[in-house]
């Protein structure tokens, strides 16, 4: 039974039922795949207690262990639980020095080390296809007794294993699919979407995939979801308003094992408006065609880019970026927020700009602008009438590189050229401007600039980048 609301009709919570069975048994992990999981599982674990010291206690974590985890996506999280007692350098350097222990090199295995608050061990199992993350964690009971972030993960596995059917869990796979395939999956700041933890939260509040669907097609903000209560408050309530401001967000899902967290809190607007649009437009047509996202090709990607930006009248300004080896994470933000420079820049010099789109494939990163083709011509910058004799000296002064002087009746005038005068000016000059300060990932000798007709690899990663945003 759904939690607040009317009932879905019947004939629509047929069609959704079946849809969902049906999408789950494209999505459910094999019973190979599962099996084989298994195996690398007890073969991890089975290392790890022989390098681990008897004081750390060594968990399963995930939505491998949660029972969540969608087909072809069978990777292993493994927590190792410090005694709090320890420093967080300490059990850093030994989260390392044990993930590291563990790998056979004669079985095609190799390590990384990636890092999130603090670093941990990637291990690849290359002839198995599995990854396997070992993260140094400290061992809590309560949120309260949080060291790092990563430490409430253990909580979670509890709350979820604790209290989620197994029917619900399965919901839970359908859910990710759906939000995936819309691209609003993932809490990483290139999706700002949906947490695997989120989404097995809210099929849990409100009960089944279909429930979670219909509440979000008649979404009203501002809403907050206490899960432990199991209560749902919206409008604009005393303890809505309260929760609203102490979390500033309109979307709040609390965590159950940590009151003062909201676990939506990556959901962007734009994420929580397309999962609100996705979900009316399948409850109003239960259907694969509504389930999933248009798809897209990328063959001939650059001319497909080239039709599109013809037919809204834009040019395609690709601004590429040879990016360091580190967390994706990092280099999106600092992509964004060149991009969001540039934009502000293109606005206040008069020029017309579209849409920014960021795209990321392994080291490679675009920022890519929709802009209209312009190009600038002189401006008349009025000044003081000439009685205001100290004004006009000030004035004078700050215009003394204009094309030229004039007056306007009594007012002095300034003919100035525009500082840029077509886009291509404003967007390189941040590359080729050493006293412009680029952020501190992107370097202006690995940049290159692209204008109209794009080179094919640059074109697929522009097009996938549009297709997901015009995916409605």
């Amino acid at each position: 039974m759904k939690k607040g609301g009317a009932e879905l009709p019947k004939d629509v919570v047929r069609r959704l039922d079946g849809l969902a069975a049906s999408i789950l048994k494209d999505v459910k992990p094999t019973a190979e795949e599962t099996k084989a999981a298994k195996r690398m599982i007890n073969e991890v674990m089975g290392r790890l207690k022989k390098a681990t010291p008897k004081n750390v206690e060594i968990i399963l974590a995930g939505s491998v262990a949660r029972g969540t985890n969608v087909r072809g996506n069978s990777d292993i999280d493994i927590f190792l639980l410090f005694p709090r007692s320890m420093s967080k350098e300490a059990i850093e350097k030994k989260g390392l020095q044990i993930g590291k222990s563990i790998i056979n090199p004669k079985r095609n295995e190799k390590y990384s080390v990636k890092y999130a608050e603090h670093p941990y061990t990637r291990i690849a199992f290359i002839d198995a296809g599995i990854n396997t993350d070992i993260v140094p964690a400290y061992k809590i009971k309560d949120a309260k007794d949080m060291g790092t972030a990563v430490d409430r993960t253990q909580l979670h596995n509890r709350f979820v294993n604790d209290n989620m059917k197994e029917a619900q869990r399965d919901n839970v796979r359908v859910l990710k699919t759906f939000f995936k395939s819309h691209h609003i999956y993932g809490a990483e700041a290139r999706i700002e979407g949906f947490s695997g933890y989120l989404c097995e939260l809210l099929v849990y509040h409100y009960g089944s995939f279909n429930n979670v669907v219909l509440e979000l097609s008649r979404l009203r903000l501002p809403t907050a979801i206490d899960v432990l209560s199991g209560e749902r408050m919206t409008g604009n309530g005393k303890d809505t308003d309260n929760l609203v401001k102490r979390f500033s967000k309109g979307f709040i899902v609390i965590d159950p094992t940590d009151s003062n967290r909201n676990v939506a809190a990556s959901v962007s607007e734009e994420s929580l408006a397309r999962a609100i649009l996705i979900s009316r437009n399948l409850v109003a047509n239960p259907s694969r065609g509504a389930f999933f996202a248009k798809g897209f090709s990328d063959l001939n990607a650059s001319a497909k880019i080239g039709k599109m930006a013809k037919e809204m009248g834009v040019v395609p300004y690709v601004l590429y970026f040879k990016l360091p080896d580190i967390a994706e994470d990092i280099t999106w933000q600092q992509l964004k927020k060149l991009g969001g420079r540039i934009e502000e820049s293109l606005a206040a010099n008069g020029f017309g700009q579209m849409m920014t789109l960021n795209s990321i494939s392994g080291r490679d990163g675009l920022i890519i602008f929709f802009v209209r083709e312009q190009t600038l011509s002189a401006t008349v910058v009025r000044g003081p009438s000439v009685s205001m004799g100290m004004s006009v000296e000030g004035f004078l002064k700050a215009h003394k590189s204009a094309i030229g002087i004039s007056l306007m009746g009594d007012r002095i005038c300034a003919i100035e050229k525009p500082k840029y005068a077509t886009q291509k000016e404003l967007i390189w000059s941040f590359i080729s401007d050493k006293k412009v300060v680029l952020p501190s990932t992107l370097d202006r000798k690995a940049a290159k600039f692209y204008i109209g007709k794009l080179p094919e690899p640059i074109g697929k990663m522009a097009y996938q980048a549009y297709s997901e945003k015009m995916s409605i």
